[in-house]
């Protein structure tokens, strides 16, 4: 693991701090910097619409990473959008320094930077192989849907609870007329999984801590479509830790859900505004 007190205490990498859906930079912007999260939590987005108005979220970066490597080699404009998910706090240099003052006047903190570097892009490697299969398999179940309602959301939750190795999933809807009230939807571990339950919540954000989850390792998923979060699945393992390389999988699956539940509304909209219009 990084030492990061020691890299922050070189002088050569500048600290920042990040609200909560700032963006660090977006999608043809350049800089030269390598980033490092010291604490807290980034998405990785990148617009679906040509008016730039939603992104699909295609990984989150955590505690320690390093992200925008690239920068040693190449100057290219950035791919993607970093979207801050909580308050967090990171140092970044510029790659350049990295390779020429840095690495002279630091070897030892330097050699162990790249090292990592090197680590993290393996790890990466790795990861995309269990990514690309999962977002592969729930990809085609969504090609096949001839019709989109919640018989085939819950449908495809079936497919990722067989296909992300889990053991169940639930499906939450914050309520869209009622502050502080969450809808529990779909439940894989009752013999009757549609649901229809409502539940009290604080400050409109489910808190996995309000409840008893005997024998069950727990990881809670928000389904976004920008800044606004408003659904939740919530995957559940017997016995077993999720790890790292799961949660990514399990954030960039789950925009596939969200996409297809924001289709529903679009629908549902437009099927009310026709029915209003005869």
């Amino acid at each position: 693991m990084l030492d990061i007190n020691k890299l922050k205490n070189t002088w050569y990498f500048t600290e920042i701090t990040l609200k909560k859906w700032d963006v660090l930079f977006n999608e043809w912007e350049t800089d030269n910097n390598i980033y490092i999260i010291i604490i807290w939590e980034l998405s990785v987005e990148k617009f679906t619409t040509k008016n730039r108005n939603e992104t699909k979220i295609l990984w989150y970066l955590w505690n320690d990473d390093v992200f925008w490597e690239a920068a040693l080699n190449t100057d290219i404009p950035k791919q993607v959008n970093i979207i801050a998910r909580k308050d967090t706090k990171l140092i970044y240099i510029p790659a350049k320094k990295l390779i020429t003052t840095f690495s002279i006047t630091h070897k030892d903190e330097a050699f162990k930077l790249l090292r990592y570097i090197i680590y993290l892009s393996n790890k990466r490697l790795s990861d995309s192989n269990s990514l690309i299969t999962s977002t592969y398999k729930i990809s085609k179940e969504i090609s096949k849907l001839n019709i989109i309602n919640n018989k085939s959301i819950f449908s495809i939750i079936e497919k990722m609870k067989e296909s992300l190795n889990v053991d169940d999933v639930i499906y939450y809807e914050v309520s869209p007329v009622m502050d502080n009230f969450i809808i529990k939807k779909y439940d894989t571990r009752l013999s009757w999984k549609l649901l229809n339950i409502v539940i009290d919540i604080t400050d409109n954000e489910l808190d996995l801590l309000d409840y008893k989850w005997e024998w069950y390792f727990v990881f809670k998923q928000k389904l976004s479509i920008w800044a606004n979060n408003i659904w939740y699945l919530i995957f559940l393992k017997k016995w077993q830790k999720f790890s790292d390389s799961d949660k990514k999988v399990f954030a960039t699956t789950s925009g596939s859900i969200a996409w297809l539940i924001k289709q529903k509304q679009l629908l549902d909209e437009q099927r009310d505004k026709e029915f209003m219009e005869e």
